[in-house]
């Protein structure tokens, strides 16, 4: 297609709103907001909290998620709900809730969220104390000693402060971890445990952090979102799609403003205070290379390698092939460079290149941890290799998407959403072939629909969330790349 103008005004409204918003949009959150409840009686919305939860309780007595997935913001209703003294038909309804998802996870495992296996033990425990007996049993196959581990000493990493609450009393206060700008690991609930169930002292330790906590908790009128931020993560993603589409660089300029400086030498995390992971780096280092033309040396991620992949994070293990697309694209551009170390570079790029071959699904298609929908995971690995000059593994992967195409243009795992139809075009106008006819399908479903909220939360955290605003630059992105 012949070339156009990205619409400055449009761009410019969502640039803005990603800088404006370092939270990203986000819904409010079942499973962080009832930890509030329980955590933090003396914070202010603690009533309206309360009947957040109450209202948000669906028909069959569970909260939030298809599934399984229900479990984790049930069970942290139920325990919040009793916390605060409530009960009668919600509790009853959500206890007998938790205990037939119990039995389904005991069937078909855990929800593929964060460490449902510390957090599914620490909540079922909670109510059972609460209650005084054993109304709810954790199935054979969850071991509790995990829990048991990660609560004597296991905690004291920086990964584990996005999790602080489900420590226990040895969290509060503890000088294990380190507020930021008040905020514990990127977490309300998080901050909330380090602060303890006292309102903190005025002018005392604790008092940016409770600062933080009021100012969160206002922008929904009580409730909270799952995350705090993923500030440099989503800035730098929508810098890297927006630009690709053709918009100007001085409106996307404000995306990079302010985001940390020498990513090469001292990697970056996803927002302020959350662990540094490779992703992030990985995203940071492309963007500016986007901006510039050039790619800082990326030292700091081989930190991450594990010879036959990268890691997201340390010390965690659990291998991400959208953190490896993301490192691949950093390493095969660097080595573009010529570099005086670039045979160490090119071996790099073939073991991240095998290991995303062979994670790759018989359909074609990659699944990550992070994100329901295989869309996502499949525009990264397939733009990522698509730009490394890696073939092999594409035509499976178009292949994959054009078969998911629903009649309306849409895609969708559960019927066609704005967000996985913008992945879909991504993918399909960054790879080789002659695609316009799905694109352009494609693209008028998203003209139809625009970005209308809600849109069905799709990402993985301790329970799903949907980050509105990096969601707005995807469709704005596919829209605009699809006419090109």
């Amino acid at each position: 297609m012949t070339g156009v103008d990205v619409p400055a005004d449009t761009a410019g409204r969502v640039v803005a709103d990603l800088v404006a918003d370092p939270g990203g949009g986000l819904y409010p959150s079942v499973y962080e907001t009832g930890r509030l409840v329980s955590l933090s009686p003396w914070l202010a919305g603690h009533d309206r909290r309360v009947e957040f939860l109450c209202s948000a309780q669906r028909p069959d007595g569970t909260w939030s998620g298809p599934g399984t997935v229900a479990l984790v913001p049930t069970l942290s209703a139920v325990e919040a709900l009793l916390t605060a003294g409530r009960t009668g038909d919600v509790v009853d309804r959500g206890l007998a809730a938790a205990a037939a998802l119990l039995a389904e996870v005991a069937r078909d495992g855990l929800p593929a969220t964060l460490i449902p296996f510390l957090i599914v033990p620490a909540l079922v425990a909670d109510i059972n104390a609460r209650l005084g007996h054993e109304r709810l049993v954790l199935p054979s196959s969850l071991d509790p000693a995990a829990l048991t581990a990660l609560r004597t000493d296991g905690w004291r990493n920086p990964v584990s402060a996005f999790y602080l609450e489900i420590i226990g009393p040895a969290a509060v206060g503890s000088d294990a971890v380190t507020p930021v700008h008040g905020v514990i690991g990127c977490s309300a609930a998080a901050t909330a445990a380090w602060l303890g169930p006292e309102a903190p002292t005025p002018g005392g330790p604790g008092e940016a952090s409770a600062d933080f906590l009021r100012h969160t908790q206002s922008l929904l009128d009580g409730p909270v979102a799952g995350l705090t931020s993923m500030a440099y993560f989503e800035r730098a993603w929508s810098y890297r799609v927006l630009a690709a589409a053709g918009v100007a660089p001085a409106v996307l300029a404000p995306l990079l403003a302010g985001l940390p400086a020498d990513v090469g030498r001292t990697g970056a995390p996803s927002a302020p205070g959350a662990a540094a992971d490779s992703e992030s780096a990985a995203l940071l280092l492309l963007a500016e290379a986007d901006r510039t033309g050039r790619l800082a040396e990326p030292q700091c991620l081989w930190e991450y390698d594990r010879d036959t992949h990268f890691l997201t994070t340390v010390p965690v293990g659990a291998p991400s092939v959208i953190s490896n697309a993301r490192v691949l694209e950093v390493l095969d551009r660097y080595r573009r460079q010529d570099p005086p170390d670039a045979g160490r570079y090119t071996d790099a790029v073939a073991r991240v290149a095998r290991y995303l071959a062979e994670k790759q699904q018989p359909d074609g298609s990659w699944h990550d941890r992070w994100h329901v929908s295989p869309y996502y995971a499949t525009l990264s690995c397939g733009a990522a290799l698509s730009a490394a000059g890696i073939g092999e593994p594409l035509d499976p992967a178009v292949a994959m998407v054009r078969a998911g195409q629903h009649a309306d243009g849409s895609w969708g795992v559960r019927g066609g959403t704005a967000e996985e139809t913008a992945y879909a075009v991504l993918l399909l106008a960054a790879v080789p072939g002659d695609h316009q006819d799905a694109i352009a399908a494609g693209v008028a479903h998203l003209e139809r629909v625009g970005t209308a909220e809600p849109h069905p939360a799709l990402w993985v955290g301790k329970d799903l969330y949907a980050p509105v605003n990096l969601i707005r630059a995807a469709v704005l992105a596919a829209t605009e790349a699809g006419r090109r």
